[in-house]
């Protein structure tokens, strides 16, 4: 009986554990646009301006 209850609830209880994973990064991303630009860095004069990947700041083609 032990062994037919670890191979139901320890499955059972990973696959809710995911399920709630997937489902509060959704909730916490919900508003989140990711096709929009970065907002442009404030300059300071105190640290460096970062480079994108795409290199120098360059607009997107």
């Amino acid at each position: 009986m032990t062994p037919i209850m670890l191979w139901v609830l320890v499955p059972t209880a990973l696959f809710l554990a995911t399920v709630f994973y997937v489902v509060s990064i959704g909730f916490r991303t919900r508003h989140a646009d990711l096709r929009s630009e970065p907002p442009a860095p404030v300059e300071t004069g105190r640290w460096p301006s970062l480079v994108t990947v795409r290199g120098l700041n360059g607009p997107r083609t």
